[in-house]
């Protein structure tokens, strides 16, 4: 995973970026949060490290800005400061970790550890939300399809059962991966799977 750093002191992203470096992060450095929403649309998926007072947008309206454009992406906050209210409304917006400059390497390690398992389990939640969203566009007869599919049916005996002809089947068969995003037929048969387990 990737690992955005923001923080207008140069030193601090450079010490940052070396300790996870270290242990074998991608790091990039940022100067300004809004010099990183700017490229955000282009970057992979990551875990932010950011400060929290910083010219032009600081910290707080950062993590509210990623909280309403990209929820998954764990934060981690810093400061020099002790700021109570800034931890809590940090917190409220989804940030994993709050820590106090200057912190220790292992303390860093540890959140940035803990940051990667939470954008990891976003992730997979968000992705599991589409897939859901995605079954629910399909029609009826496309649920029956895909439902003889999962048993193991061929196309022709899909047919027979639902008084249908064979090239219909292959029709429903590509509209059902085409609406699932699925790459082949076992891929649509995970994701109803999956859908009728919860």
């Amino acid at each position: 995973m990737q690992i955005y750093i923001i923080d207008d002191d140069e030193a601090v992203g450079r010490t940052i970026a070396r300790f996870a470096s270290r242990e074998g992060w991608d790091t990039f450095c940022f100067d300004s949060a809004d010099g990183f929403l700017a490229r955000i649309d282009e970057l992979p998926f990551g875990c932010i490290v950011s400060d929290i007072n910083m010219p032009g947008m600081n910290g707080i309206e950062l993590i509210e800005a990623l909280h309403a454009r990209c929820p998954e992406w764990p934060v981690i906050m810093m400061t020099g400061f002790g700021e109570v209210n800034a931890a809590i409304r940090s917190f409220r917006h989804g940030a994993v970790h709050f820590l106090q400059k200057p912190f220790k390497r292992a303390d860093f390690l540890s959140a940035l550890e803990e940051a990667a398992e939470v954008g990891k389990r976003r992730r997979q939640e968000t992705h599991r939300r589409q897939q859901s969203k995605a079954l629910e566009r399909l029609t009826k007869r496309e649920i029956e399809v895909l439902g003889a599919l999962a048993e193991g049916l061929q196309s022709k005996t899909i047919a027979w059962q639902l008084g249908i002809s064979t090239r219909t089947v292959e029709m429903h068969r590509s509209n059902i991966l085409g609406k699932l995003g699925a790459r082949n037929t076992s891929q649509a048969v995970g994701l109803l799977q999956m859908g009728s387990a919860r």
